[in-house]
C-alpha cells in the first residue's frame, strides 16, 4: 500500500512515477523493436533480392549498419513517446490543473496514428489523381 502510493502519479512523489514511467517506455520499445527488426534477417533478405545500402557491403557490414540505425531510431522513437506519455502527467503535477486527466498517452498516440494515416491517404490520393491524369492523356 505505502509503495502504491510513492509510485502514483497524485502521491508524494510524482517525479518518481514519471521516472519510472519513462524508463519502462524506452525499455519496452526497446524490447519490441528488437523483437519485430532483425537486422541479420534483413541482410539476408536484401543480398536475396540483390539489393545492397549504398557505401555499405553486403552481408555482416549490412547486417552492422541496420542495427545501428535501428538502434538510434529506436532511441529517438522512444524518448518522443515517452515525451507524448508523460507530458500530460507531469504538466498535471506541475500545475495542479487537472485539465489534462482525461488526455492520456494512449488517446495522444491514437490522435497522431489517425493523422499521420490520414496524411498518408491524402497524399496517396493526390498521386493517383496525378498519375490517373498522365494515363488519360
Amino acid at each position: 500500500s505505502q509503495v502504491a502510493t510513492y509510485l502514483s502519479p497524485n502521491g508524494p512523489t510524482p517525479w518518481l512515477y514519471v521516472l519510472i514511467y519513462l524508463l519502462l517506455i524506452v525499455f519496452f520499445s526497446y524490447f519490441y523493436a528488437s523483437l519485430i527488426v532483425n537486422p541479420v534477417d534483413m541482410s539476408q533478405n536484401l543480398k536475396k533480392m540483390g539489393a545492397s545500402i549504398p557505401g555499405i557491403r553486403p552481408g555482416r557490414a549490412t547486417s552492422e549498419y541496420v542495427e545501428k540505425v535501428l538502434n538510434r531510431l529506436t532511441f529517438l522513437g522512444a524518448i518522443f513517446l515517452g515525451l507524448v506519455a508523460v507530458v500530460p502527467t507531469a504538466v498535471e503535477s506541475a500545475t495542479g490543473v487537472t485539465t489534462f486527466q482525461g488526455l492520456g498517452a494512449t488517446s495522444l498516440l491514437i490522435l497522431v496514428g489517425v493523422a499521420i494515416d490520414t496524411a498518408k491517404q491524402i497524399q496517396t490520393y493526390v498521386i493517383s489523381q496525378r498519375y490517373e491524369g498522365m494515363v488519360k492523356q
